[in-house]
């Protein structure tokens, strides 16, 4: 698949060159970069926090290196600081030594006694020329060491100063990732409730069935209704009197001599004008 998929890449940029020509590699450039954006615009926020957090972690070794190189150099200073102090004593006990037999020397003896030895002129000279020798030597080492231990002590304070601002600024990106996580979190939490949609179907659903139900009550009621009128029933609630009601039973009356004595002679009379 990967084959494939390179054969194809290598393909279009091919076909890219010989259609483009010069202009391909600018054409392709711009492809590649809005792909690129595509896919980072893609990634999920909460991917990108654990990159950079996994990122700042990161940077403890880094830091913890810088560390041990630091407190080695403590260790290296505090080490020549003791040399120096060491060589400052053995300097002073050499001058202490070296200005008495200078100071012997003054006189115009030939023979010395120091613990219970005796020496010559020749021989104090001797071992006072040796022991004011190593005095210059141990002089020029002290002033080589108190310019290294000035040197280290420069290198140290520019390490430690670079150890506090690596510090400094892991604790403000620790910082800077926690503000930005707990804005994720509210822009997430936010999300999720404009997202809710309430789901009203059912409520429709039985609003749609007691508007059906009052539906057939109603027809039910006007069928009933109906029902009395087709029937005949006598609506026994009107207090109005139908005219033509009235007139027909009259008709009736006279068709079949139902009258009464009173209207007899009337109605013979009418029927012989007739």
């Amino acid at each position: 698949m990967i084959r494939k998929a390179v054969f194809a890449a290598v393909a279009l940029t091919v076909c890219a060159v010989a259609l483009l020509g010069t202009d391909a590699g600018s054409y392709t450039r711009t492809i590649f970069n809005n792909a690129r954006e595509a896919v980072r615009s893609e990634i999920d926020p909460n991917l990108k926090l654990d990159t950079i957090r996994d990122q700042v972690d990161n940077l403890m070794p880094e830091i913890r290196q810088h560390m041990k190189v630091v407190a080695e150099q403590v260790v290296d200073v505090r080490s020549l600081q003791a040399a120096i102090a060491e060589k400052q004593a053995q300097l002073a006990s050499q001058r202490a030594a070296i200005l008495a037999l200078r100071s012997d020397l003054d006189s115009s003896r030939d023979e010395f006694r120091y613990r219970q030895v005796s020496y010559t002129r020749d021989e104090v000279e001797a071992d006072l020329a040796e022991r004011f020798d190593a005095f210059r030597l141990l002089e020029e080492s002290l002033e080589r060491d108190r310019k290294i231990l000035q040197a280290q002590k420069q290198t140290l304070r520019a390490n430690q100063k670079k150890l506090d601002s690596m510090m400094a600024r892991r604790q403000e990106l620790a910082v800077r990732l926690s503000q930005v996580e707990a804005r994720l979190k509210q822009v997430e939490a936010t999300e999720t409730v404009h997202a809710i949609e309430v789901d009203d179907t059912a409520l429709s659903h039985v609003e749609e069935l007691l508007k059906d139900l009052n539906h057939e009550l109603d027809v039910r009621e006007a069928m009933l209704e109906t029902e009395g009128h087709v029937l005949g029933r006598i609506p026994v609630e009107e207090d109005g009197v139908d005219p033509t009601a009235s007139d027909i039973l009259s008709r009736i009356d006279r068709h079949f001599d139902l009258a009464g004595p009173q209207d007899t002679e009337t109605d013979m009379a009418a029927r012989n004008d007739l």
